[in-house]
């Protein structure tokens, strides 16, 4: 690793000369040494693991549904068999699912089973034993003792049921008294239904790629108007966000009116489908409603205090233009987020599934032999006579070795995100300070100049900067899991809890959002002055301090001009949407994908337009560490954002420092 020094040094007066040096070196090798570690996790989860358990589903003795060659797990001939033609994973007793044997099963009841002889009826019929391996359902005798949670056969009576996920999934929610089946039959109604959500989805996907570029197209629209425009950009987003939405409002209340009023002779599956749709409407044009009127009144209210604006917009629609490459930024970023996402989700997947051999078996599989002894006698019935409950425990796949593992992943998870998050911003601001402080010998790529930098120098005080929000994004999980578990709880615990538990919480989410907007600001400095990262927070915040109000105005009416940006993408995409999906006939739900449009468009122009906040920050910081360090020399009188900042620069300089910058550029 190289040594470097700071983008600019004083010219007139007396600072502190930045030292040479890489950045937050400690930080970097306890952020490597971390990885080492969980690369170690991830590579015993790949040896171990076997993500088709989760996938296929895994009975009581460790066999995976609808494997040919299951592995023997314990010394148990109930484990390691054959479960080829057995594809689906069946429960004895849906109304204790954590207790409940489960077995492999070749078909799901497709009818509602309520006794020995229906049981062994279906099994004629299709050859789908229900009860366990070795008992022979031919041979039984009738006995109430023989259906029970812990089998051998199952409780009665036996739901009919549709496959879910390779899981034997009962269809009747009224003859069940499970909290979670019936909070999962109302979301879902019925499986009809997210079958036809799902095919909606798959006819519509050429609608939803035009959409997508419709988006993208929006969002450019949206930038060259902050460029082009800059001066009037925003009295042109007010307007254009007041149209659109009107119109996407009244698109919304039209579709609703003519959902209901649509006079056709439609059979009953399909009548049903445009209830479906009118009720969605309905609630769509409801929030739709709202979010207008609130947009309208913000932007009344707003509509004095904008014009000032300009020169904001100016500035950073002049530095994009001279680095075009940072518009790749969210792209790169994106794809890296996927990447590791993907990365991390399969060592979970592996991790969870995972057996390890040198740990006993009765760590991982809590079989009982007495059980398996019981299952294998000729007589079953007879001999589950005198036998306690407690002799069947519930045989569930739990390594216990893994369990602390759990907490490096949860820490991988959230510190790798939120350092590819800080990668970006730090490409960002080395860019924008890279590209502020020019000279004759700068780099003609600010952007490569700045990742080479950050790859070189200051890895160290970005690992440092996402471990801070990991520091208080992890309380604020634990403490929000520890207030749905207690509000989803029969004893719901006292108010002063969970008052308690609030605070916290809103504590937390407030820390966590000022250190990182703070970080930003960080990289900035270190950016422009090559120092460490709790030197350059502290300078940051001394500057955020010092001009606090035009910070609030930036983060305020400045942010508050991008989000019409972001709504306007939203509104015109989701009308262009709505309007190509109503020519489709395939679609039997479309307020499906209507919602899935609107929320990728959102998306696509929060990545893109979310570039000129940090752009924007980036160059304010720039211009306030310029006229600290250097004073009337620095290249701060030069810039538009003196005006946001009260100074004001005559004509005659203003003239001559655009003939500089000129010359500059030519250069």
């Amino acid at each position: 690793m190289g040594c470097t020094q700071s983008e600019i040094s004083p010219q007139s007066t007396p600072h502190e000369t930045p030292k040479k040096g890489c950045t937050d070196v400690l930080w970097l090798v306890i952020y490597i040494v971390f990885w080492i570690l969980m690369l170690i996790v991830a590579c015993i989860s790949f040896i171990y693991g076997n993500p088709q358990r989760l996938i296929n589903g895994f009975d009581s003795f460790g066999n995976t549904c609808g494997v040919k060659s299951n592995k023997q797990l314990m010394n148990n001939s109930l484990s390691g068999i054959n479960t080829l033609d057995k594809k689906y994973l069946f429960f004895m007793d849906v109304k204790e699912l954590r207790k409940s044997l489960k077995i492999c099963v070749k078909e799901c009841p497709n009818k509602k089973i309520e006794s020995l002889d229906d049981i062994k009826q279906f099994y004629r019929q299709t050859g789908s034993n229900l009860c366990n391996y070795p008992v022979n359902v031919n041979t039984l005798p009738n006995s109430a003792e023989l259906h029970n949670y812990y089998g051998p056969c199952p409780t009665l009576p036996v739901y009919e049921s549709f496959p879910l996920l390779n899981r034997c999934f009962p269809k009747k929610a009224q003859d069940i008294a499970t909290k979670v089946f019936k909070d999962f039959y109302e979301l879902l109604n019925s499986w009809d239904t997210i079958e036809q959500m799902l095919s909606d989805l798959y006819s519509s996907w050429k609608e939803m790629i035009i959409c997508i570029i419709v988006a993208f197209l929006c969002s450019l629209l949206m930038v060259s108007i902050l460029h082009l425009l800059a001066t009037f950009v925003s009295w042109i987003f007010m307007i254009i966000v007041s149209i659109v939405s009107v119109a996407g409002t009244a698109l919304l209340w039209y579709t609703y009116h003519e959902l209901r009023t649509k006079q056709r002779s439609f059979d009953g599956s399909f009548l049903a489908e445009s209830l479906k749709n009118e009720k969605a409407f309905l609630w769509y044009s409801i929030i739709a409603t709202v979010i207008t009127v609130i947009l309208l009144l913000l932007v009344w209210v707003m509509r004095s205090r904008v014009s000032f604006l300009a020169a904001l917009f100016r500035e950073t629609a002049h530095c994009l233009g001279s680095i075009p490459a940072l518009f790749l930024q969210p792209i790169i970023t994106f794809l890296f987020l996927v990447v590791f996402f993907a990365f991390w989700s399969t060592v979970v997947v592996c991790l969870a599934t995972a057996n390890y051999p040198g740990i006993p078996f009765m760590s991982n599989f809590f079989v009982n032999e007495t059980a398996n002894n019981i299952y294998q006698s000729g007589r079953p019935a007879e001999a589950l006579n005198g036998i306690s409950k407690d002799t069947f425990k519930s045989i569930e796949f739990s390594p216990m070795w893994i369990h602390s593992m759990w907490w490096m992943c949860l820490i991988s998870l959230i510190w790798g995100s939120e350092f590819i998050l800080g990668c970006q911003q730090m490409t960002i601001a080395g860019a924008v300070s890279h590209w502020y402080f020019r000279g004759e010998n700068s780099h003609p790529s600010p952007v490569l100049y700045s990742i080479g930098k950050l790859l070189k120098y200051h890895l160290g005080s970005v690992a440092k900067g996402s471990f801070l929000i990991t520091l208080f994004k992890i309380p604020r999980l634990i403490l929000t899991y520890l207030h749905a578990k207690l509000s989803a709880s029969a004893d719901k615990g006292s108010e002063c809890a969970k008052c308690g538990l609030k605070c916290g919480i809103c504590c937390f989410y407030c820390l966590e959002k000022f250190i990182r907007y703070l970080n930003h600001n960080a990289y900035t400095i270190i950016a422009i002055e090559r120092c460490h990262f709790c030197k350059a927070a502290g300078k940051a915040f001394s500057t955020i301090v010092n001009n606090a109000l035009q910070v609030a105005t930036i983060n305020s009416i400045g942010d508050f001009i991008l989000f019409l940006g972001k709504c306007i993408v939203t509104a015109v995409t989701g009308i262009v949407g709505l309007l190509l999906l109503k020519r489709n006939s395939d679609l039997h739900f479309f307020a499906v994908p209507t919602l899935v449009i609107c929320i990728y468009s959102f998306f696509i122009a929060h990545c893109i337009l979310s570039l000129y906040e940090m752009v924007v920050d980036s160059l304010f910081l720039c211009v306030c560490e310029d006229r600290n360090m250097n004073g009337v020399e620095g290249k701060w009188k030069s810039s538009r954002l003196a005006e946001l900042g009260g100074h004001k620069i005559s004509k005659v300089d203003d003239e001559a420092d655009g003939a500089e910058l000129q010359d500059l550029n030519e250069k």
